[in-house]
């Protein structure tokens, strides 16, 4: 399940988003991360082709076109290693949570790939499967942390033996069994990943479900329930990060993309001046078209988390007061005031540096670019 066999000088996220590609290098010393090199790259052409990008991933692309511009970036923001940490977005993969009785670990890497059977949409032949170990809490017991909770899809493509690197369950007589985070994603999107590094040189050392790097660049040791909401150019990703550890993922067709379509429609602009009204005025002061536009989306959005809250809530009996927002999605105005007055939560930012050491001078563009890099950053900060 950890996959870095050898302490690395730097480490290198990468994000490939539908909009634009992110990273981040960063350097481990003396026990804190010290920020390398960062970048946000735009994918050439996504506005002007904004209703096809929103139904395809960014991988459909030609693999040599995608792996030119990676390069190109790479030289672009001077990153050092050559060891890359990629993730799977959240539509490109299914996940949930499954309960098994108390066995060892041997035993359920055997047990796996059955009941996997019972869960995932797609033929079990046709997609690899990564899964890793939650103990349930009993009087003295102790949770695995997010990073011994990580998963690594591209170990599951190699068909490697995870048994030996999963927490053993609880050897009492008494247990009442074992909960297991199950990963699915389709072999043809591990197979173009692969595919795309190896064009641009680089080593792919881990790939891994985003929601992983959100969790681990965002919650740091915050042991209260927390609902992270992600919002990509494509969709939102809705997590619970509760006591350390995942325990729903969700995704929602609906992104900062469909609010610049809508947007547009409704004002009858180009994609761009929607792109830029969207950031500046949002569903602050405006046009009321504007104003309404914005909203009408974004009550989806909340409606979902909403929904999604109360039923974790009711079915755990664990209140949940925190939400954090993510993805290059939040960038519009007045979203944290629409999100606090809908949802009643302490709504905040993600701040995925808060834990990364960097210039002062870097601060503006840090906390304005914090959000749309925290995937790239906790694939960094992987182990």
């Amino acid at each position: 399940m950890f996959l870095f066999k050898k302490k690395s000088k730097t480490r290198l996220g990468l994000d490939i988003g539908t909009s634009a590609i992110k990273l981040v290098e960063l350097e481990q010393a003396e026990g804190r991360y010290k920020l390398k090199t960062y970048g946000i790259f735009p994918l050439t052409g996504y506005l002007n082709h904004l209703g096809e990008y929103l139904r395809i991933e960014p991988l459909k692309m030609p693999e040599p076109q995608l792996a030119e511009m990676i390069k190109k970036i790479l030289r672009e923001a001077r990153t050092e290693s050559r060891e890359v940490c990629l993730s799977v977005p959240v539509y490109s993969s299914f996940s949930t949570l499954i309960d098994l009785p108390f066995m060892p670990a041997q035993e359920i890497a055997k047990a796996i790939p059955f009941e996997a059977k019972k869960y995932v949409p797609v033929p079990i032949s046709e997609v690899i499967l990564d899964w890793s170990v939650i103990k349930r809490v009993k009087s003295g017991v102790d949770r695995p942390s997010i990073d011994q909770t990580q998963t690594d899809i591209l170990a599951g493509s190699a068909g490697q033996d995870k048994s030996n690197n999963q927490p053993e369950p609880e050897k009492k007589t008494d247990a009442q069994g074992i909960q297991i985070l199950l990963v699915a994603v389709p072999k043809k999107t591990v197979t173009r990943y692969a595919r795309v590094i190896q064009l641009t040189g680089l080593e792919l050392k881990a790939l891994e479900a985003e929601t992983f790097s959100l969790a681990r660049s965002l919650v740091g040791n915050d042991k209260s329930p927390i609902v992270i909401v992600d919002t990509g150019a494509r969709s939102s990703n809705i997590s619970i990060i509760d006591d350390g550890y995942i325990r729903v993922t969700h995704n929602l067709e609906v992104g900062g993309g469909e609010l610049t379509r809508n947007l547009s429609q409704k004002m009858n602009i180009s994609f761009e001046a929607a792109e830029e009204m969207k950031k500046t005025t949002g569903g602050q002061s405006g046009q009321l078209v504007g104003r309404e536009s914005v909203i009408s989306v974004l009550d989806i959005i909340a409606a979902e988390i909403k929904k999604i809250v109360n039923h974790y809530q009711i079915k755990y009996n664990r209140r949940i007061e925190k939400c954090i927002l993510a993805g290059g999605g939040v960038m519009v105005a007045g979203l944290l005031d629409y999100f606090s007055s809908k949802l009643g939560l302490e709504i905040s930012l993600g701040s995925p540096f808060a834990r990364i050491a960097y210039p002062s001078t870097l601060e503006p563009a840090i906390k304005e670019l914090g959000p749309s890099l925290a995937v790239a950053a906790g694939l960094a900060m992987r182990e």
